[in-house]
């Protein structure tokens, strides 16, 4: 159950995230043209966007490997944030597997990482498109 609600509220913060992003990218164009230039505010949105979704990324991860050292899933936190990690990406390793009654939390964690992951992709497209079409 609390994993749940952890996924649940990932996903939330996720999409409040790119929302806001994208609600600062559509208002406050003027500021960061004016700032940087017009020839380079697109590839600093385009990189800021990459920043943000990255530290997005790995402090959901994190997330996940706090609630699973929490739990007593692993032995310390580098080890439950690796299992997040290459879960959420859906590398799949193998080398660190959960014990029987939360195997199923693995399968969790990586459709919630595909879902994050493909949000994230979506939203990079509409970034590098509005650059790509002089809008920025």
């Amino acid at each position: 159950m609390m994993a749940l609600l952890l996924v649940l509220a990932l996903f939330y913060l996720h999409a409040l995230l790119l929302l806001d992003v994208a609600g600062l990218m559509v208002k406050d164009r003027a500021p960061l043209i004016e700032i940087i230039g017009p020839g380079h505010a697109g590839k600093a949105l385009i990189i800021w966007s990459f920043v943000v979704l990255f530290v997005a990324h790995v402090l959901e991860a994190a997330a996940w490997g706090l609630f699973m050292r929490w739990r007593r899933l692993c032995t310390n936190f580098p080890e439950g944030l690796y299992f997040a990690i290459v879960t959420m990406t859906t590398l799949g390793y193998g080398d660190v597997v959960l014990p029987p009654p939360w195997r199923n939390l693995g399968p969790l964690m990586a459709v919630s990482g595909l879902l994050m992951f493909g949000c994230s992709t979506a939203f990079l497209f509409v970034v590098i498109q509005e650059v790509w079409l002089q809008r920025i």
